[in-house]
């Protein structure tokens, strides 16, 4: 048994767990949990320029991961700590596991209004403000039990749905010296064998299936925390089942094997939205049914024409939309592992083939076609389609490998249809939050988490404009990673509002006196950063340029010219509501 201060014990706790890299910013009331991180282990910390910088960098980081060893942010309280919340909400929905140390005046203080203490309605009460933007949120109350109360705050971030947890010690606690009789074992606490799937829901999908015409699966972000990779490809070579992801889900499954077909919802390929619209059988795979991944609601007939098997580890996500003709609360990889085992048994080769697939096909010749002239737009300023088609073809050619992050905006019109993902490593927003600007951080820890691969992010520019200053951070520790911003002086993707109500409103950034579209100039703000800036007007151009950054082994931005009056691309139509009995084209659901 041996005396040690509080901060010490937690940063030996996670030095024991493997833990790779912290993030965060300095100040008075995380003072010693810093000191305790950077002098005390060989975890490598990461300055930021603010502290939701830092959220985002841990954030990408577990999504180039996916598993642990889990990051570690830590910020001082107050206003410093409220700067997190957005970023926070980002990666709850993202299913980021993380923990969070958040500092705190000191105890003896508490009630009086100490610098910074949310007090007015209790003592230091900030941890209200992200219980619901998190998956555990509580203050440490004593440093003879703060250890063992993070140890379990560490637990719950990894296991189950994964998430971010935040704790909040209060620095006389930090500070104060306790008898630790050992640190523990990690292992013992976090480490675990993810839960199985009732096989008599087994039974009832592999039913569903085989009798299935036209089966579908579909597949997100709970796919990908599973790493169910292989299994997912199994399945679908073994039964004939073709596979779409959502945008979030994108790179799960190979996007040039023929049983793959896109992305269906209000973003995506008009032939995954077929497949989607004409299935009898929807196997679900960790998907959320969301706004987006629906297009209002719209898109899937269920139950009355399409019978839905939906396997989720989360049971609050099953029924949460649509009822469920088999529901499966299970590890996605395991559930599929299953099911593969059990309709290996029955001999079972596949229904969903032949006319089925040749229908796909049709679909999909189709709609290559009809978008082609965006594909191959020649016009300056870029188009977007023209811009994901060539930036996707360019990755391949320099690595496939790269990690990839593609930001929110007239993006998710585009991007969805147009990059074609060559490995795993591509994230956007998980469909839901959806917040702007987070994946200029973010790029820095996706390139720590996948360091010897080349790392690129595309960000409009009211993104950009954001948290740009954060490539800063990524010059301080010569990090090489690229940023595309992609510039067109506006907020595009709220301009299609005039196509619900007839205008547009507060979208354009301008010179109120003349009406003249402005924005800084990229280049000089990158080169003003210490960063290498690229200009980028041209189509012909686009591929040589973005190979030129990725292989520029330094921080590079380029700043590339959009068309404003680009109109957004949808594969299937979808209404905003207006009126508070309006459904817009979605059901009720009885």
């Amino acid at each position: 048994m041996v005396k040690m201060r509080t901060s010490t014990a937690i940063a030996k706790f996670l030095e024991k767990a493997g833990t790779e890299y912290f993030f965060g910013y300095v100040g008075h009331g995380n003072w010693a949990l810093l000191d305790a991180l950077a002098s005390e282990t060989k975890i490598k910390g990461i300055r930021s320029r603010c502290e939701d910088h830092a959220m985002h960098m841990a954030d990408c980081y577990f999504r180039m991961r996916r598993g642990g060893p889990i990051p570690v942010v830590c910020t001082t309280g107050g206003p410093g700590a409220t700067n997190i919340v957005g970023p926070l909400a980002e990666a709850f929905y993202e299913d980021s596991a993380m923990i969070v140390l958040v500092g705190a005046g000191p105890t003896q203080w508490f009630d009086r209004g100490g610098i910074q203490e949310s007090y007015r309605y209790g003592p230091e009460e900030w941890v209200q403000i992200v219980k619901p933007i998190s998956k555990k949120a509580f203050m440490v109350n004593r440093p003879d039990t703060a250890l063992e109360m993070f140890v379990r705050a560490y637990k719950t971030a990894c296991t189950g749905r994964p998430g971010p947890v935040v704790v909040q010690v209060p620095f006389d606690i930090q500070n104060t010296e306790t008898e630790v009789l050992d640190i523990p074992d990690p292992r013992q606490w976090a480490h675990f064998h993810p839960s199985g799937p009732d096989m008599e829901g087994v039974r009832r999908a592999a039913d569903l299936i085989t009798k299935s015409e036209r089966p579908f699966a579909l597949v997100s972000t709970g796919l990908l925390n599973a790493g169910g990779y292989e299994e997912l490809l199994e399945f679908a070579e073994s039964f004939q089942v073709p596979v779409g992801t959502t945008f979030a889900g994108k790179g799960a499954f190979p996007e040039d094997h023929p049983l793959y077909v896109g992305i269906p919802g209000r973003f995506g390929d008009e032939h995954g939205v077929q497949t989607a619209r004409n299935c009898d059988t929807l196997v679900s795979i960790g998907n959320r049914f969301t706004d987006l991944t629906t297009a209002g609601w719209t898109l899937y007939d269920i139950p009355e024409t399409t019978k839905l098997i939906q396997i989720e580890l989360d049971p609050e996500e099953i029924a949460r939309v649509s009822p469920a003709e088999v529901a499966i609360v299970s590890d996605p990889r395991l559930a599929l592992w299953a099911l593969i085992e059990e309709l290996k048994e029955r001999r079972f080769k596949g229904s969903g083939g032949g006319s089925w697939m040749r229908q796909i096909n049709d679909w999909r010749e189709e709609w290559r076609a009809k978008v082609a002239h965006m594909r191959e737009d020649d016009s300056s300023p870029l188009h977007y389609a023209r811009l994901y088609h060539e930036a996707g073809e360019a990755v391949r050619e320099v690595d496939p490998e790269t990690s990839i992050l593609i930001d929110t905006g007239a993006s998710l019109c585009f991007a969805p249809s147009f990059f074609k993902a060559s490995s795993r490593n591509i994230s956007t927003n998980n469909d839901h939050f959806i917040r702007m600007g987070w994946s200029v951080p973010g790029l820095i820890g996706a390139k720590l988490a996948n360091p010897t691969h080349p790392a690129i992010a595309f960000v409009g520019d009211g993104s950009f404009m954001m948290t740009g200053t954060s490539v800063a951070t990524a010059v301080e520790y010569g990090i090489p990673a690229v940023w595309v911003v992609l510039n067109n002086r506006s907020v595009q993707f709220e301009r299609r509002m005039k196509n619900f109500y007839g205008k547009e409103v507060f979208c354009d950034y301008k010179i109120e006196a003349t009406g003249e579209l402005w924005n800084p100039d990229f280049v000089k703000m990158a080169e003003s950063l210490g960063v290498e800036g690229m200009k980028l007007e041209k189509p012909g151009d686009i591929r040589p340029v973005l190979k030129k950054a990725l292989e520029a082994g330094r921080p590079v931005v380029v700043d590339a010219e959009i068309d404003i009056e680009i109109e957004p691309y949808n594969p299937m139509p979808f209404a905003y509501t207006a009126d508070f009995y309006d459904r817009g084209l979605q059901k009720p659901p009885f």
